[in-house]
């Protein structure tokens, strides 16, 4: 290992890394996330509700795993990844209906915009320090950012209607067939981004900044870098999420991206299990799978005391959530009995 000095962000690289990387295991967390995706193409293909369901839990899935990154791996409580959705899909759905931008052109530039914010408030979170400054402040920066759309000319109240669908060259993806598989390419993109992160020194060291700071410093790295970093990747995941879910609704709203999202991003990263790869995929399936299936049973009325509960139940019994408790008792050779009874 080289190390790095405390006097500067910049010098070492994420591609310094890139020859470290446990390829093979990122390739497997690329693999599953493509095979099972594939698996379920035939049950959006027979029926267009399943089809809704399964578009916006990728789409989720693609957003939580940014949130994921910049939550999970550096510990950082930076409380805006609605701000920061919102923020891509404006810039995105702007530059394909005002400029005529093509539209991975617009995706790509909406997620870079949202990093480069991700990056000014990496910044900020880490020269403030305290966990609870952070949250109230990243929360302040999202009503900032809820106002300004509000009353920008350009997106208003009603937002940004008639986004088109989402295209890749002379390709149109119109039907919910032919979105989800967009959607699934974009979400395994995703899913290859944060493995490479989580099998890299780089994301080591980034977990190694919420453990103990001093003692990475002892050894000559600088914390802040690995904090900077794990933001402004998960930003960047967070925009494109934001323009998925503009070209594929076809509208992106204001209102739409408020606390209540970033509360939603939050627990899905929770229950799925935090620095988990597959954690925001498992956490999207049952929080926008489970209250659908409640709908249709007609308990659409209890839908917030069933995810409550819910919630209430994976914090006691999954401290990790969902996939980092089953993580866990495999580790322990089949041990179950959790944290919470210990």
């Amino acid at each position: 290992m080289s190390a790095d000095t405390e006097s500067g962000f910049a010098n070492r690289n994420l591609a310094v890394d890139m020859p470290g990387v446990e390829w093979r295991a990122v390739a497997k967390s690329v693999g599953i996330t493509l095979l099972l995706g594939l698996l379920a193409a035939p049950l959006v293909a027979g029926s267009s509700y399943i089809g809704y369901v399964a578009l916006t839990v990728v789409i989720f899935a693609v957003m939580a795993s940014g949130y994921n990154l910049m939550l999970g791996w550096p510990n950082l409580l930076v409380f805006c990844p609605a701000a920061l959705a919102i923020i891509g899909g404006v810039t995105s759905a702007l530059l394909v209906n005002v400029f005529g931008v093509p539209y991975l052109v617009a995706m790509v530039s909406g997620g870079v915009v949202a990093a480069v914010i991700g990056g000014f408030i990496a910044f900020s979170a880490i020269a403030i320090g305290s966990s609870f400054e952070i949250i109230i402040a990243t929360l302040a920066f999202e009503e900032i950012v809820y106002y300004v759309f509000t009353n920008w000319h350009a997106v208003g109240p009603t937002g940004i209607s008639n986004v088109p669908a989402p295209t890749a060259g002379p390709l149109t993806f119109q039907t919910q067939l032919e979105q989800y598989l967009f959607l699934l390419v974009m979400l395994t993109i995703s899913i290859g981004i944060v493995a490479v992160f989580d099998r890299s020194l780089t994301g080591t060291l980034t977990v190694a900044t919420s453990e103990n700071e001093d003692l990475l410093r002892s050894i000559g790295y600088n914390p802040k870098k690995y904090k900077f970093i794990a933001v402004v990747v998960g930003a960047l995941l967070l925009g494109i999420g934001g323009s998925l879910y503009a070209h594929v609704n076809g509208l992106i709203t204001p209102g739409g991206f408020t606390l209540d999202q970033t509360v939603f991003l939050l627990v899905i990263a929770v229950v799925g299990g935090i620095r988990t790869v597959h954690g925001p995929i498992v956490g999207a399936i049952v929080l926008v799978g489970l209250p659908e299936v409640v709908r249709m049973f007609g308990l659409s009325n209890m839908k917030p005391y069933i995810i409550g509960g819910m919630l209430v139940v994976v914090v006691l019994f999954f401290p990790r959530g969902i996939l980092g408790g089953l993580y866990d008792a495999i580790d322990n050779r089949g041990d179950l009995s959790w944290q919470f009874w210990k």
